[in-house]
């Protein structure tokens, strides 16, 4: 936060009215922006204005109350201060303003509208919507999003780092751990994953980004296209969950309970979305297909 602070003077400007609150040298609540970067280190000797001000102590009876110009950055305030009216009392507290996506400032602080204008953007991954759809589970859909950038620390990243770590897969023992092994070329990840997405998706790719990219170009159907998506990264999550439970606890769970345990965890979060008319729910579509052993 600290890093964008040099940002906030684009994003925030304070509208004075009694004054008390807004700093006279560190407050955007002129054109120039904070006086203290106008004027330097020197100005508030020049003004005569201590570094600790609020902006009412520039202002005495209602008048603006300035010493005389003796620099061209002073003379500028002051002409702008011609149009700006002193602080007063009756005017109320003062206010911050931020931003808007039109250039305009108001009370209202939006996180949305501020982080669209500061983020730098990039083009979308073909994967995206793989990742974020509404009925994702959040922690699955982060899993996911690592597995796709090839961010989660498989063994082969662990001895690039200088780890002494073993390179075969705990799964199948019988491979380098990869992302791409684990997700799905594993002969244990692929049996999980291929159990139920194969009615779906006949030619089911063993490359999880194959299989992000098979579903995102494919159009299968209001029903199919989010339960395959939640069957991928259930699938995902539930295979490094099962990875990880092998190395830390010498904890296994045979195919077949995993199976049973994606079942599961797929079936909980459809049944939060009911139907809206008279078609199949997502659920229902679910239960066409096969049910684990």
């Amino acid at each position: 936060l600290l890093q964008l602070k040099p940002l906030l003077n684009d994003f925030m400007r304070f509208q004075v009215k009694n004054g008390a609150s807004a700093s006279f040298w560190f407050d955007t609540w002129t054109l120039l922006g904070p006086l203290i970067s106008v004027l330097g280190d020197t100005g508030p000797r020049m003004l005569r204005i201590r570094k600790g001000a609020a902006v009412v102590e520039a202002s005495v009876e209602g008048s603006w109350h300035l010493p005389a110009a003796r620099s061209p950055e002073v003379q500028t305030l002051q002409i702008i201060l011609t149009s700006t009216p002193p602080p007063s009392p009756e005017f109320g507290d003062d206010q911050y303003l931020w931003r808007k996506a039109d250039g305009s400032f108001r009370p209202k602080f939006s996180s949305n509208l501020t982080w669209e204008h500061i983020r730098n953007r990039s083009p979308p991954v073909f994967w995206s919507k793989v990742v974020w759809f509404k009925e994702n589970i959040p922690r699955t859909a982060f899993t996911t999003w690592l597995v796709l950038l090839r961010r989660l620390p498989t063994r082969d990243r662990l001895r690039r780092w200088g780890l002494n770590v073993p390179a075969e897969c705990v799964l199948c023992t019988s491979g380098i751990e990869t992302h791409h092994h684990l997700f799905f070329v594993c002969e244990f990840s692929s049996s999980i994953w291929k159990h139920f997405a194969q009615p779906i998706i006949s030619a089911t790719p063993l490359d999880v980004h194959s299989a992000a990219a098979l579903i995102s170009r494919n159009r299968l159907g209001p029903k199919a296209t989010p339960v395959i998506k939640l069957i991928l990264q259930c699938a995902i999550s539930l295979i490094w969950k099962e990875r990880n439970a092998r190395i830390f606890t010498s904890v296994s769970t045979t195919a077949a309970g995993l199976r049973q345990a994606l079942d599961r965890l797929i079936r909980d979060r459809l049944l939060s979305f009911p139907s809206q008319d008279a078609s199949p729910s997502l659920l229902q579509f679910y239960f066409t297909g096969p049910r684990p052993p």
